[in-house]
């Protein structure tokens, strides 16, 4: 939460600073290259690199999951571990969908959550090691709030519309709020969030409150897009570092009309803003792109190590003027501050026209369809412990089958058939190059094969309608799922 500002313009227009590779240093540097490989590894490399570069800008935020839900009643853990909560929808209740109070080790993905007018769609206790994914929420008070946890993952989420209080919740609304959530491997990535005027209330949309990363391993808000936020005259975009806290990160994320504000540091130290495209036309509660300021240096302590750096940034005030951000000099040292750039070419394309279920509605390349190795880059080893509920969303059971004695049926890989009849697999963890998925009809013939190659492969084969064996095999991991198509 941050409160408004006084109504002035405070515009830096500064020149990039950009790293200047000498001629000198290019040819040694092909020279060095030329010693370790030849030309043919090197171009090999390189398109590699050009393709995965082009599967990251295009694809990668929001839910990449397209299969159907099992109704549910709201879950509620006390002390539990090693689960995975998935294919569920849960919704039109007075509970919190899915609470977990002093519980480790559990994987909360593939489920619809909402519509939830007063309570949020997950809330954490005292947890440790869980990881929200591939999840919709849709008209919740708020998405998730973790509170005295630690190893939080929330990535590839659907949100639209956070309600906050605007139907009888008795608590501010946010994407996500993590409230003194302390230590490594803690992250909001790649999820995307829309707040259509008038069905929504948030207040910051995501807030991180007196909470405390690692030098290591700072808390990361990265790759996010977000539409929309207001009309609370407090709140808006991305807030670090509220009511202190350290080592949090805003980076690389995208934001349109967000609110009061953009994005902010409010206090704490080894606080960093970088790489962030903020828009907003004029809006009735907008103030600022943009602020660095410790609003809690006598409760919280003095900031220090704060970084703004290459920010680009177009927002209106409500009063009509450009009013980018505000750094005031008794801030005292902020990093890179010259390098944040006012680019009047920023509009709200910067979003494309739908970022919400971009997965459900499109059937050709998107995030997971198997077009690339979709794998989350800061998770890359993440195996799921054995299930406790929510099953594989298919009817039928696999055969029965003598596995290998070190082969294992591995809960980390789930086979669906989606909404377009077509059988997907989602594979949690490192993917070997050797993995397979096959297709057998019901006289026991393989009728199809190809490798997986990311987190989501969809099957582009079409099959007629029929009963399918369906085995999935990772490394050791091994998965047999019947598939029904009617």
């Amino acid at each position: 939460m941050l409160f408004a500002l006084p109504s002035y313009i405070d515009i830096y227009i500064h020149s990039r600073v950009n790293n200047i590779i000498t001629l000198n240093q290019k040819t040694n540097y092909l020279f060095l290259l030329q010693n370790q490989m030849n030309k043919s590894k090197f171009k090999f490399l390189l398109s590699i690199s050009f393709l995965l570069l082009i599967i990251q800008a295009s694809y990668g935020q929001g839910s990449r999951y397209t299969g159907e839900y099992k109704k549910s009643e709201p879950i509620k853990y006390v002390g539990k571990s090693n689960i995975v909560i998935e294919g569920l929808e849960i919704s039109g209740s007075n509970e919190h969908s899915i609470a977990l109070y002093d519980s480790e080790n559990v994987i909360i993905r593939n489920n619809k959550l909402g519509t939830s007018f007063s309570k949020r769609g997950v809330y954490l206790y005292n947890c440790k090691n869980i990881t929200i994914e591939d999840c919709t929420f849709e008209n919740v008070q708020s998405g998730l709030t973790a509170s005295n946890s630690q190893g939080i993952k929330f990535q590839y989420n659907d949100v639209l519309n956070v309600l906050g209080d605007l139907y009888g919740g008795t608590d501010t609304g946010s994407m996500v709020q993590f409230i003194q959530v302390s230590g490594s491997d803690n992250s909001i990535s790649y999820n995307v969030c829309e707040n259509i005027s008038g069905k929504s209330a948030p207040e910051d949309i995501i807030n991180i409150y007196s909470s405390n990363g690692t030098a290591g391993s700072p808390i990361k808000i990265k790759g996010n897009w977000i539409r929309g936020g207001g009309p609370s005259k407090s709140g808006g975009g991305i807030n670090i570092g509220d009511w202190g806290g350290s080592h949090q990160i805003i980076e690389d994320n995208i934001l349109v009309n967000p609110g009061q504000y953009g994005i902010a540091i409010s206090g704490g130290n080894n606080m960093t803003l970088r790489n962030n495209k903020v828009y907003s036309k004029k809006e009735h509660y907008n103030n600022v792109g943009m602020i660095v300021y410790n609003w809690y240096d006598k409760e919280a302590g003095e900031s220090f190590n704060i970084t703004s750096s290459n920010n680009r940034i177009n927002y209106t005030h409500a009063d009509g003027y450009i009013n980018n951000w505000w750094i005031p000099d008794n801030q005292g040292i902020v990093s890179g501050k010259e390098t944040n750039t006012y680019d009047k070419t920023l509009t709200a394309s910067i979003l494309p026209d739908k970022i919400i279920g971009r997965a459900r509605d499109n059937t050709s390349s998107e995030p997971g369809d198997g077009s690339g190795d979709n794998t989350n880059p800061d998770n890359p080893d993440l195996t799921p412990p054995p299930v406790d509920g929510g099953g594989d969303n298919n009817s039928g059971s696999g055969p029965e089958v003598d596995p290998d004695p070190d082969e294992v049926f591995d809960p980390s890989i789930t086979i669906y058939l989606d909404m377009f009849k077509r059988i997907c697999v989602n594979t949690q963890g490192r993917v070997q190059r050797s993995a397979q998925v096959e297709v057998f009809n019901e006289k026991g013939n393989k009728i199809h094969s190809q490798r997986l190659k990311g987190y989501h492969t969809v099957i582009r084969k079409r099959f007629g309608s029929g009963i399918y064996d369906v085995k999935v095999k990772n490394g050791t991991k091994l998965k047999n799922q019947q598939i029904i198509i009617k």
